[in-house]
């Protein structure tokens, strides 16, 4: 079983909405409703609410790829499904996105400041830098240097998220810019080489049988 296809499909779907919840939170300016509210507070479509607000509804999605990656990502490390040192790498690193997603997730549900997750999202960083630096130098994957500037690209915007979370001015708001740019083309690289990787494993697994066998 080799689910990295699907993995890394999911981390750029991933990647991307978090980029779109950094331009929400620390990059748009907020739209202010007459009772000094934010605009996008409640948003009502034919008469019934929508969304409460653009985090509660994002931290679905996070919490629910969260959930999933943590679970998939333990298995993973308890029984390297991949190929040798793609396990350190990728099945190693899948469960620690999974807390990740899972964190922030949960802080957007309960309302709370995501300034306050600034210095654990930096510091979590150094992993995926760590993972991105070893993939380029050991030669990993077929596009070694494509997967090796996914992590980095996510791995540096994960360390300068603080920029864009803790100022309330234009140079947050400019980091915010960045940290948005880096996850986005971590997002196309990771949809990029999970696609390459599908089309792969199809040919590669294309004679492959369970132990009972195919009826005829």
């Amino acid at each position: 079983m080799d689910p990295l296809d699907i993995w890394l499909m999911i981390l750029g779907i991933t990647l991307i909405t978090a980029a779109y919840g950094v331009f929400m939170n620390f990059i748009r300016r907020p739209r202010i409703a007459a009772d000094g509210s934010r605009a996008e507070t409640v948003e009502r479509i034919q008469g019934v609410t929508a969304c409460i607000n653009i985090n509660k509804c994002l931290s679905i999605f996070f919490i629910s790829v969260g959930i999933y990656a943590l679970i998939t990502g333990l298995w993973a490390s308890m029984t390297w499904p991949l190929p040798s040192s793609y396990n350190l790498v990728f099945s190693d690193a899948w469960p620690i996105f999974g807390l990740v997603t899972l964190m922030l997730g949960l802080a957007m549900y309960i309302g709370a400041d995501l300034r306050y997750l600034a210095l654990p999202i930096a510091l979590f960083s150094i992993p995926v830098i760590v993972y991105g630096v070893d993939i380029l130098v050991h030669g990993l994957t077929t596009e070694p240097l494509f997967a090796s500037a996914m992590y980095l690209f996510l791995g540096i915007a994960m360390l300068i998220s603080p920029g864009a979370m803790l100022p309330r001015n234009n140079a947050g708001r400019y980091v915010g810019v960045l940290v948005m740019v880096l996850l986005i083309l971590s997002g196309i690289l990771a949809f990029f080489i999970g696609i390459s990787a599908t089309f792969e494993h199809t040919l590669i697994w294309a004679k492959w049988a369970p132990w009972y066998g195919v009826s005829g």
